[in-house]
């Protein structure tokens, strides 16, 4: 099993089920979803040209 990937999508949920809580609004808890999936792919990709850099 790939644990990493079933760790953050299990984080990224938990997150997303507490906004959907705090504003009672499904489709403020999906864009931050989005958004918070964009940004990670954006962090990974940038610390993947840092490690590109050093090595």
């Amino acid at each position: 099993m790939n644990w990493k990937f079933i760790l953050r999508w299990v984080i990224t949920f938990t997150v997303c089920l507490v906004i959907y809580d705090l504003t009672g609004s499904f489709w403020m808890s999906l864009g931050i979803l989005i958004l918070l999936a964009v940004a990670e792919s954006l962090v990974i990709d940038w610390i993947g040209k840092r490690k590109e850099g050093r090595g």
